[in-house]
């Protein structure tokens, strides 16, 4: 009896010796991406994750990434190790992993220009000052004050706003860094290293996404 060829559901993609992607079809839609990379974002991600319905169209790996399982068997299922998903207009890219190193996200911008059609590629950080953003276009400013977020910048910039500034425009994407001020409350939702992230932050910065994005998600 002659064999059936089964195609996989997601095809590997080459990218850089420190980065893989498995591609679940060709992406034609152009999506606002939410980069969950660091405390904030993907707090940011899980939120809108557990919340609506996303389809996984992307799959990130890299050895800098590393499980982490720390959600109860209650909630939805971890993400690991990082997905692109996708609601309407909004990709989340995040995983519920740890990641020590950011050589890769050269290599993940430059693979977006080729792959992930954009309208903007958000960042987002937490600092000790007042909310403000970084863009580096007309069309990024516009959000910005769609957002109600004032022109700035802060003192530090991580593993991930740093190369999306230096290195987004190059790549052909429009990257927007919103710096969000710190505001502790009661409730912790997140801890990496020194790095914390409570309710009151969360809730804030969905407010500012909502406002500019109208995303049409529930948070």
């Amino acid at each position: 009896m002659k064999r059936a060829n089964i195609m996989p559901k997601f095809e590997q993609e080459w990218i850089s010796p420190v980065l893989n992607s498995f591609k679940k079809r060709k992406i034609e839609e152009t999506y606002t991406v939410i980069l969950g990379l660091n405390p904030l974002g993907q707090a940011i991600c899980r939120c809108l994750y557990e919340k609506n319905n996303f389809e996984t169209v992307l799959i990130l790996n890299s050895p800098a990434f590393s499980t982490w399982n720390r959600y109860p068997v209650d909630v939805k299922a971890p993400v690991v190790p990082v997905h692109g998903m996708v609601n309407d207009q909004i990709m989340l890219l995040f995983g519920d992993v740890m990641i020590k190193e950011y050589d890769w996200m050269t290599d993940l911008l430059f693979y977006m220009r080729g792959n992930v059609p954009t309208r903007f590629v958000i960042s987002l950080v937490s600092h000790e000052g007042p909310t403000c953003g970084q863009v580096l276009s007309k069309k990024g400013d516009r959000l910005l004050k769609r957002m109600e977020v004032p022109i700035g910048r802060a003192d530090y910039y991580d593993g991930v706003a740093a190369p999306l500034i230096s290195a987004g425009s190059v790549a052909g994407l429009d990257p927007v860094v919103l710096f969000i001020e710190e505001c502790q409350d009661q409730e912790l939702i997140l801890q990496v290293d020194d790095e914390v992230v409570f309710q009151s932050e969360v809730n804030h910065t969905l407010e500012i996404l909502d406002k500019g994005l109208d995303m049409n998600l529930s948070y």
